[in-house]
């Protein structure tokens, strides 16, 4: 119950700073949050995929595009407004998870990352070839609509309408983590067999499980689309599927929250730290090394545990 708070109360400042830092930061810097708020919506829908039901998939770039291509495509093609865009960016990220879990979710651990990683290699180059429809590496870009009268062209505008949907997220899988569903969850992360001896269908529950992360990857993708007011086939990339296993690993996976600090930091390192030391990814990953061998459960994993 303890580590229970202290993640919690991370979770809480760590979001009433951020209502705050959209007024007070500059523009750069206010950008950088942005994306890193952004990220954490992708990064706490994998954790509910990695560290609640032990499913490491390599697969989620196709989630990521999805969303991303969903939400431009409706904007462009249907003329829909930001919210029908949304909506639709949810649907693909569904339907891409549906169908990848109900192929994936059966296998054992090593089978399940080696096909998630070939079906989404497999997406991305069908993303690349079909220029007609996905712009290939160049992309597809256009112009954003208002949503309820206010246009995301205004940054500050922009930073809360990404900030309501991190809150809401949050709230949201938090809620699910609290009731017996992620109870349920938890169970199967810590001895599957046990849970399938009280009757649980592993299967069902993994799938549940991989849809939700895949949904909150999609609205990643779209949120990003709508962001930068551009979508590219890279977002298919195998780039995008290792990032949240990045993220959640340095944070804590089974936190929610201990995500957001894996994201903070490697966005810091790739704005800030590159701009001395090109080769700063050897500094992240020694990082990364450090940080893994103090606590196998991340930085807000071992601060909650010392707790």
């Amino acid at each position: 119950m303890e580590r229970k708070g202290i993640v919690t109360r991370f979770a809480l400042v760590s979001l009433l700073v951020l209502a705050v830092l959209g007024v007070v930061l500059p523009s750069g810097a206010r950008s950088l949050v942005v994306q890193i708020m952004i990220f954490s919506i992708f990064a706490m829908g994998y954790d509910i995929c990695l560290g609640y039901t032990n499913q490491c998939s390599l697969g989620h770039s196709m989630f990521f595009g999805a969303g991303a291509y969903g939400a431009i495509l409706s904007i462009m093609s249907f003329k829909l407004g930001l919210i029908p865009a949304l909506g639709v960016a949810l649907v693909a990220g569904f339907v891409f998870a549906f169908l990848l879990g109900l192929i994936c979710v059966r296998l054992s651990e090593a089978y399940f990352v080696i096909v998630t990683a070939i079906i989404s290699a497999v997406f991305h180059l069908l993303a690349m070839d079909m220029t007609w429809l996905t712009g290939g590496d160049d992309g597809l870009s256009t112009t954003i609509p208002p949503v309820f009268g206010l246009s995301l062209y205004n940054p500050y505008v922009n930073y809360y309408f990404v900030f309501f949907f991190l809150l809401v997220s949050y709230l949201i899988l938090r809620r699910i983590i609290g009731a017996p569903l992620g109870r349920i969850f938890i169970s199967i992360r810590e001895n599957p067999r046990r849970a399938h001896f009280l009757g649980y269908n592993i299967t069902r529950y993994k799938l549940i499980a991989f849809v939700l992360s895949g949904v909150f990857g999609a609205l990643a993708g779209a949120l990003y689309t709508m962001t930068m007011r551009y979508a590219s086939a890279d977002y298919f990339n195998f780039y995008w599927s290792v990032l949240p296993i990045v993220w959640c690993l340095i944070g804590g996976t089974g936190t929610l929250a201990g995500c957001w600090i894996g994201v903070a930091l490697m966005s810091l390192f790739q704005y800030y730290v590159s701009a001395w030391f090109t080769h700063y990814l050897l500094l992240f990953g020694i990082l990364i090394l450090i940080i893994l061998k103090v606590s196998r459960r991340g930085m807000l994993g071992y601060f909650a545990g010392r707790g």
